[in-house]
Parts: structure tokens; sequence; C-alpha cells
């Protein structure tokens, strides 16, 4: 037989997965449809001379382990923490940088509330305590929700915006954290399971540090770019223009896979980076998996709520609240448009018909300030990802029209805060959520494979050993779930390795 294992998909968990198993001294091949690796965690140049982290943007939850055991670094992995941390502002002059010198955090926030000073240590305090149960979890073989401290559960199973206002007042405050509480889900910050969501997006530990978020140097291709690395040093052979139509199954097991040229490949195992509907409806063979197992698969939820924005821009914005021409703090921050959670949960109830947002929720980005290499001399990338845009709108499919509308409505609320960007968009890229699916086969534009809310996590996502035997996810759709974590990858390699194992004692 050729190879031990086919790692079915080449974005950053399928990678990590295939290094850990030639690490292992398995014969790895990984197939990947596209002509790149990295699914959604690339660096693209759509226009001469920029570097574009297309749709995943910032890195937090890739384990200090998965970095470390793979010698990352080597291979060209770099972050640097993003400082300050965020950036909000309103449209009456206001504003509200979060440093990570809690110093500097203290005198913003005196500036509206001194008691909201004890407020948000004391929120960050429980709030890191409650991710680091998430994160010690990572690599569980078999996670359990039960496991968790019962405060926690109770939390992850509220909604973000009550767990915020129990600490806070100031509105701005409140906004730039519950924030976290919604991306890429499609519910709003005061509703159930959001505390989860919320305290996901603080289980990260990127450069040691509980909660903290880092920009890659080079973008987050380099990510991939280091993990293919590290499987290649191993001795995985990668294959991109590969695309896989179907999972050999012989026996009751999985034993290779069948290219959409009908080319058949033949293995010991397969692991799947690919989401459960594409991997379970798609690739499995019709009539493989018991039906009460394939109707699980059909009730996932996993309606995307989430566009990408690049613009390449001549100049840097100029907020009115905190106006600057030239580099300052608020440029290397995570940019909130979100004044209030108020003006959140609005968003989220605007698209709960399937239409967009009228006041879209936006996080920015501007890394060029700290990377000059990603741009032109004296122009900069702003990356914007924003809600809530449906995959499945109530009038009807993503045109061209509809998409220019949205990019239109995204850059015309970014000119409420910073009047110069609407002037100053040199270039566009626009990822609808169905481009998201199309582009990097997400489904339906989910970033995360299906909604982060209890229900879908710890016990409640898909088990990395499938009814298939033989066949093994890797990707988000598993636990920890989304974000770049490699956690899944871990996972799914650790879980074939230790079958191989037991099957090899027999």
């Amino acid at each position: 037989m050729p190879y031990d294992a086919i790692v079915v998909g080449a974005g950053h968990n399928g990678l990590i997965a295939a290094a850990y198993l030639a690490k292992a001294g398995q014969k790895v091949l990984v197939l990947e449809r596209s002509d790149q690796i990295g699914g959604a965690a690339i660096s693209e140049h759509p226009w001469a001379g920029w570097t574009v982290s297309a749709a995943s943007y910032v890195v937090s939850l890739l384990h200090p382990d998965i970095v470390r055991d793979l010698d990352l670094e080597a291979h060209g992995y770099h972050a640097y923490l993003k400082d300050p941390a965020s950036f909000t502002s309103t449209q009456d002059g206001q504003s509200l940088l979060l440093w990570r010198n809690p110093e500097e955090t203290r005198k913003e926030i005196s500036r509206f509330c001194s008691a909201d000073v004890a407020g948000l240590e004391a929120l960050e305090q429980t709030l890191c305590g409650y991710a680091r149960e998430i994160y010690d979890s990572f690599f569980d073989e078999e996670p359990r929700f039960d496991k968790l401290s019962a405060q926690a559960q109770a939390m992850f199973r509220g909604s973000a915006a009550e767990f915020v206002e129990q600490y806070v007042t100031t509105p701005m405050l409140q906004a730039a954290i519950a924030n976290d509480g919604v991306v890429g889900t499609f519910e709003g910050p005061r509703n159930p399971g959001t505390g989860y969501v919320l305290a996901h997006h603080y289980a990260g530990r990127v450069m040691g540090i509980q909660g903290a978020w880092a920009y890659v140097r080079g973008g987050m291709g380099s990510i991939s770019k280091a993990a293919a690395g590290a499987a290649q040093g191993f001795g995985a052979v990668i294959k991109t223009q590969s695309p896989v139509g179907m999972v050999l199954v012989d026996g009751g097991y999985a034993k290779g896979v069948v290219l959409d040229d009908g080319t058949e490949i033949e293995s010991r195992y397969v692991l799947s980076g690919a989401d459960p509907i594409s991997t379970f409806l798609t690739m499995v063979p019709s009539g493989t998996l018991e039906p009460a197992f394939v109707e699980r698969v059909r009730s996932w939820r996993c309606e995307g709520p989430s566009m990408k924005l690049n613009i390449a821009l001549g100049e840097l914005p100029n907020f009115s609240s905190r106006p600057s021409g030239e580099s300052a703090p608020q440029h290397n921050a995570t940019i909130h448009v979100a004044p209030d959670v108020d003006y959140l949960q609005r968003a989220y109830e605007d698209a709960r018909d399937g239409l967009p947002s009228k006041e879209p929720m936006l996080e920015m980005f501007l890394q060029t300030p700290s990377d000059f290499t990603l741009a032109p001399k004296g122009k900069h990338l702003l990356s914007v990802f924003a809600q809530y845009f449906p995959y499945t709108r109530s009038d009807g499919e993503w045109t061209d029209a509809r998409r220019e509308a949205a990019a239109d409505a995204i850059v015309a609320t970014i000119g409420k805060y910073a009047p110069n960007v609407p002037n100053a968009v040199e270039a566009r890229q626009i990822l609808t959520p169905y481009d998201l699916e199309r582009r990097f086969g997400l489904p339906k534009g989910h970033i995360f494979h299906g909604e982060l809310l209890p229900g879908q996590i710890f016990e409640d996502r898909f088990d990395v050993r499938t009814p298939l035997r033989g066949l093994y996810l890797c990707g988000s759709g598993t636990h920890p779930g989304g974000c770049v974590s490699g956690a899944p990858g871990v996972r799914g390699a650790r879980a074939a390795l230790k079958d191989v194992a037991a099957a090899a004692a027999r």
C-alpha cells in the first residue's frame, strides 16, 4: 500500500495533522483541491506589491505545544503581540483604547468611569479563568462539557452581554468585550450561548499570554507555510490541484480516496480536514452511514453570517474621535465599529430574516503599520471582518451587484468614523459567506465549520473518530472548534496513531 495516511485538505489543521503523523513515522499524502495550501489561513497577492491575509487575520489559539513540537519558528512562523488590544470609537467624538499595559488601560477607563477600572480587572480575571478551562481541554481525547467547573458551564450557557454587564458599565467598554461573543456566530450578544463564544476567543495563549492576540509576520499564510514545511521535513508529500471526490470504502473501512478525475489512491486510513457536511454527505459513499447519523449531519447549524472585506488604502484611516494622519496607537489595535452592546444586538436582529445588517458590526485590523512588507510604501491594508451578512438571503442568492452593495455599505459605515477612508480606497477584495464557502470550503460560509454554541461544543461537536472505521476528522468541526488553533489536527492525528498502534498490537 503506497501510503499509511491520506489527509484531505491542506488547511492549517490538515497540515498540522500530516506533520504529526509523518513525525511518528507514517507515510503521509496531503491532497488539496486548490492550487495553493493554507485553506482560510492564507497569504495571497491580489494586487501587485500587496500581501493579503484573505480570510483569517490574527492568531491567538495556535497552541504553543504545536509551535514547539513542529519547530514552526524554524520554518518561518513569527508572531508578535498586537498592542493596544482594541480601539473603539463613536460618532460623537469619544474613543477608548485598551492597552497591553494595565496602567495605560486604567487611565483610559478612568476618563469614563473609575469603578470600571476594578470591574475590568475582575472581568478579565474571571473570564481568563473560564477560558483556561477550554485551553486545558484542547487535546482531550474525550472532551466533556460536564468536566468544566459549574461556574464556567453557567457562563458558557449564558449571553456575552449578561456576563460583561455584571462587571463594567461604560457602553464602549461593554461592546469592545462583548464583540468577541458574536464573532463568526449567527446570534446577538444578548442571546444565550454567546458567553461560550466570548470565552473561546480568550482561550488562546499566544506567546504564553492567556487571551492575547497577535499578528503573524508575513500574514496568516506564514502559519500554513510553516506547518507545510514541518510536514515535508518529516517526509509528508503535499499535492495541490488534487480535489478528492470520494472516500474509498472496502469492507466497512476507509481505504483511500478517489480524486475528481477518477484516480484511486489507497491508504491504510484517511483524515478529512474538510467540514463534517462535506465529509459525510459528499465524500462518504451514500448508504455507508446510519440514517440517524446522517440526519445529525444535516441538522448541523452552520449558517454563515460573516463577510470579509480587504481594502487597499492610499493612506491610514483618520478617525474623527482621535485624529492622526500618521501611524498612531489606534492603528495597531483591533478597531471596533460597535459603540455599545445594543448596536451589536440590532445588527443581529436586522439580519435574522435574511438581509444584511443596516448598521453592521465591524472588526478591523491594520497590520501594515507594524509589517511594512505587506503593502507598497506609504499604503495600508485595512482588513475588515463584518457581520451580519447571511449566507442565505431572503431576497435571493448573492450576486455580483449584491456583493458590491454590501462592500459599499461597509465602506460607508467606516466613513462615519474615519471620513477619509471612502476616498482613500484603491482596491478591495470582497468575500461574502458564499465566497468563503466557494473559495475555502467553509460550509455555508461558516468560519468555524459550524456554530460554536452549546449543543455543538465539546462532546456535542463531531468526534475525530467517525462511524466509518479508518476515517478521521481533523478540521474545525471537531473539538475545540474554529479559529487557527491546530488542535483539531493534533487530535485527529493522535486518534489515528493510537488506533494504528492498537491494531498492530493485536
